[in-house]
């Protein structure tokens, strides 16, 4: 019996689902943190706080804190990654997920002005920001960042290679 190789693609549907559950896994892991903590699994919380410490500073002053432990993530992280999740929930209501072109740069650039000034104005002492200022900055970012991420990350065609059957004959 002759059998044919059938190539499958992932569709741009598939891609956004599991991207997406990667995204909510990611933040699930910030929360996971101070929660392993607070049941004292302490080996599991150390190791979410070390790795969270690679990407952010973790400052006390500056985090939120749950079950009177900290994140494992400053606010404005926080701010960015949930504004990213936020914005990838929202994504397939306001674009087509076979779109493969990113917005102009500008975009991504007019998102960052928010938080520079945030970031200026406790730089030169004009006023202290907040967890307010700082958890927003950060959602605006990362809400805008999907609209460059998404359409690489949707483009994406991953052909199945499963292996193939075939029959030794002697």
């Amino acid at each position: 019996m002759n059998r044919k190789s059938i190539d499958h693609f992932i569709s741009p549907g598939t891609n956004y689902l599991i991207f997406l559950i990667a995204i909510f896994c990611w933040c699930s892991l910030i929360f996971a943190a101070p929660l392993l903590a607070k049941i004292e699994h302490r080996f599991s919380s150390g190791l979410l706080y070390f790795s969270f410490s690679t990407i952010c500073h973790q400052i006390p002053e500056r985090s939120f804190f749950i079950f009177g432990k900290q994140l494992a993530v400053c606010s404005r992280c926080t701010g960015l990654y949930f504004g990213f999740l936020v914005g990838a929930l929202f994504y397939p209501f306001l674009f087509n997920l076979h779109r493969i072109s990113a917005p102009s740069p500008k975009y991504l650039l007019l998102a960052c002005i928010p938080i520079g000034i945030d970031i200026f104005i406790r730089t030169f002492h004009i006023a202290d920001n907040t967890f307010a200022s700082r958890s927003i900055t950060g959602l605006i970012l990362g809400a805008t960042t999907i609209l460059f991420v998404a359409p690489g990350i949707l483009s994406l065609r991953f052909k199945n290679n499963s292996p193939r059957i075939s029959k030794f004959h002697s």
